[in-house]
């Protein structure tokens, strides 16, 4: 019945049916003591090996999904190192566009025809400055985002209090630990 290629969802299968045999033939009204023993024993050392086959796989499943968090780390830590190499550059960029903009200002040009760029200069909109805080602006002009706040519905809904616009979901949702 065991085999030593089987993937582990195949072998969990396995110790599940073993299991139930088991049980059944505890349970068996058919058969005497003996050979209730006889297959008992039978289908627990083949449980124990597929037990066994099972813990192997996972633990190099675990393994996998070790290496595979390693990696990720390695790659954030990358993208972070970019992150911090494309904000300088973009900041040198933005520096050297202020001071090309105050230069061109200075010797009054707002059109450069060159070989392999052409730059034109265009006044932006003026910013807008508030006199008042956000809060006391006409409600034209105010933005409203409404979000729950999950945090509060969870103590609620924990302690009981009558909710009936919102449910703990049914699905079962697991952590695993890897050391």
């Amino acid at each position: 019945m065991t085999q030593s290629n089987h993937t582990l969802w195949k072998l969990s299968e396995e110790i599940i049916e073993l299991e139930n045999l088991i049980n059944q033939l505890q349970e068996s009204e058919e058969l005497s003591e003996e050979e209730k023993d006889t297959k008992i024993n039978q289908l627990f050392s083949e449980w124990l090996n597929a037990d066994t086959n099972f813990n192997e796989k996972a633990e190099k499943v675990a393994h996998y999904i070790k290496y595979l968090e390693a990696i990720t780390e390695a790659r954030k830590a990358e993208a972070k190192r970019l992150r911090v190499l494309a904000s300088m550059s973009e900041k040198q960029g933005t520096k050297l566009r202020e001071y090309l903009i105050k230069e061109m200002q200075r010797v009054n040009k707002t059109k450069i025809e060159g070989v392999t760029c052409k730059l034109s200069m265009r006044k932006k909109q003026p910013s807008i400055c508030l006199k008042v805080e956000p809060e006391d602006l006409p409600n034209e002009f105010k933005r409203v985002k409404i979000e729950p706040n999950l945090t509060e519905i969870r103590k609620a809904l924990k302690s009981q209090k009558d909710c009936d616009w919102a449910f703990f979901s049914d699905d079962q949702d697991y952590s695993l630990t890897i050391k």
